[in-house]
Formats: C-alpha cells, sequence, structure tokens
C-alpha cells in the first residue's frame, strides 16, 4: 500500500489507485505519532511502500521502488511436506476390491458471484446463477460499498483495508424483503426480514438436511456475533428427487436497507458425485477429487476407519 505524498503526516488512503493490493491488504505501517511530527520516517518521504512476499520480494515498480534491490530473504527459501502412505498387501488387496468394487462419493461444491455498488434503499433482484443441478443452499455476504461521498462506502473494497477483519467478518448490514427462487419457484413462503431465529432456522435445516456443520449447532455463532456479522443463508435442499437432478435458475432479490451502497458475494452450494472402480485404484491409479492419476498411493487420511481396520492387519 502506498502513502499519499505531499502531507505532513503522510495519511493512507484506501483508494484503489493507492492500495496496490488485489485482495486482503495484510499489511499496516505505523510511522508517525498522532497529531505530532515526530515518526521514524524522515521529514522528506514523500512515499511508504511495503509488501508481503514467499520467500524472497519480486521485482516491483512502485512509486519508483523496486524491492527485489533490496536483495533480502527468508533464511530457508525451500520446504518439505511429508505424509503417510499405506501399501496394501496384494492378496489382501484382492479381496478388498471383490468386496468394494464400486465407491459412490457424494460431496459439497459451490459457485459464487459478487455484485457491486447496491445503493441505500435500493432493490437487488438478479439471476445469480444459471442450469445448477441439485443446489442445497445460497449464502448471501454483504460488504460495505467500494464507493466514495457523502455518506457512502470506503473507497475500496472492505476486505481490503487492512483496519478490518473482513472477510473474516462481515458488516451489521441489513437486508430486507429476502426471496430466493428455483426454477421459477419461490422457496421463502414470503419475503423476509431475517433475524438470527430465522438464519438458525434456515441453518439448523440445512444440516438435517444435508448432514453438514455450519457452525451453528456447535456455538460458533452466537447472536452476538451474527448481530454484528450479518451472513443471510437460505435453505433451498427441499424438493422433490425429479426436480433436484434438472438444471435450474437461481434468482435472488433483497432491499438494501442500510444508510450506505453494499457489495454482496454469494455462494450457492450445491451436491455432487463421483463414483471410483476400486479395482482400477488398487491396479495402476489412484483417484483424487475428480481427476485420476497414475502412480500414486493412498495415504491413510483418504481411507474411512473401517477400511484403516482393514489394513491394521497386513
Amino acid at each position: 500500500m502506498v502513502c499519499l505524498s505531499g502531507h505532513l503526516f503522510c495519511p493512507y488512503n484506501l483508494t484503489p489507485a493507492n492500495n496496490t493490493f488485489s485482495n486482503t491488504c495484510p499489511i499496516l505501517v505505523n510511522h508517525h505519532a498522532v497529531a505530532t511530527t515526530l515518526g521514524i520516517v524522515p521529514a522528506s518521504v514523500t512515499n511508504i511502500v511495503a509488501g508481503l512476499y514467499i520467500a524472497r520480494p519480486p521485482t516491483t515498480s512502485i512509486a519508483g521502488i523496486n524491492l527485489a534491490a533490496s536483495v533480502v530473504q527468508h533464511p530457508l527459501p525451500n520446504c518439505r511436506l511429508y505424509y503417510s502412505q499405506v501399501t496394501v498387501d496384494p492378496q489382501k488387496s484382492i479381496d478388498y476390491v471383490q468386496r468394494n468394487r464400486n465407491k459412490k462419493v457424494i460431496y459439497r461444491s459451490f459457485v459464487t458471484n459478487s455484485c457491486t455498488n447496491i445503493a441505500s434503499n435500493g432493490s437487488f433482484n438478479t439471476l445469480v446463477n444459471s442450469g445448477i443441478v441439485h443446489p442445497t443452499g445460497v449464502l448471501i455476504c454483504p460488504f460495505i460499498g467500494a464507493t466514495t461521498g457523502t455518506n457512502s462506502g470506503f473507497g475500496d473494497f472492505q476486505w481490503k483495508s487492512p483496519f478490518d477483519t473482513c472477510p473474516a467478518t462481515m458488516s451489521p448490514l441489513s437486508l430486507t424483503n429476502l426471496q430466493v427462487s428455483i426454477g421459477g419457484q419461490n422457496v421463502l413462503n414470503s419475503t423476509l426480514n431475517m433475524t438470527y431465529e430465522n438464519f438458525l432456522q434456515q441453518v439448523n435445516l440445512a444440516e438435517q438436511l444435508t448432514s453438514s456443520d455450519f457452525g451453528v449447532s456447535t456455538g460458533l455463532i452466537s447472536q452476538a456475533y451474527w448481530e454484528m456479522s450479518k451472513w443471510y443463508f437460505v435453505n433451498v435442499e427441499r424438493g422433490n428427487i425429479a426436480d433436484k437432478l434438472q438444471p435450474r435458475n437461481i434468482n435472488v432479490s433483497f432491499t438494501n436497507n442500510s444508510n450506505v451502497p453494499i457489495d454482496v458475494i454469494i455462494f450457492t452450494f450445491y451436491s455432487d458425485q463421483l463414483e471410483w472402480d476400486m479395482g482400477s485404484v488398487f491396479g495402476s491409479a489412484s483417484c483424487v477429487g475428480e481427476q485420476c492419476v497414475t502412480g500414486c498411493s493412498w495415504t491413510a487420511n483418504q481411507l474411512s476407519s473401517q477400511e484403516r481396520s482393514f489394513f491394521s492387519t497386513v
């Protein structure tokens, strides 16, 4: 982040022109005592350039400064990761494959959309996903907008500010008249002005239907925490099997009931599945995610407790 020049106290400005971080800004440099000219930086300094890098700084051109010219690097430029492997006895692997030929894995994934500069008291209604199969939940994360002016936002994205815990936390922004529709059908009986009780209801219902843990039932998100850091979650799992297997559109609408413009990131969760042929796994390949690669071995963490018990006798 670059400090503006020509100022006695060299104040920071969070506009995009003066913040070179494309995402979260992790650095805050304090060099002046408040309301004084005392500091660790000489009066002739007009810009401060700081960077956070792995191992060593790259070549930069920020305010005329190349951080690579410092020739500074971490004393440990390389690292090595170790992990356990399981080698299966050939006779036992044949028995295991014959008893467990096909494995179906059902998992949850998500896609994201972002919308910016939703005006104060303005309405939002848009198609956030087209043709998604088996959606399970919609999570709306509002942030103070990256606009400038009287009674407006920060001037840059909230998650880029070193003064803010965002995106680990949200803001106490109010969204009213919330509605989510799947395939043209409204999910909520009526538009919702979400409270913490509504949030609990939606999340707990999703946990019951999908066997997931979003942190509410374990006490990670209390009412006080949610009131100051609002997430808006709508469970969309309910429906008949035939509809779930068909690609459908997802539409989200709400009113920005805050006195500042906002930006939102919308997560759409969905269920998917894959099937592994265990004969191929123990033959010449093992599967990682949805891709199969040769020359790999199963690690202990990739096996179920029953499978680890089976192999413990090898």
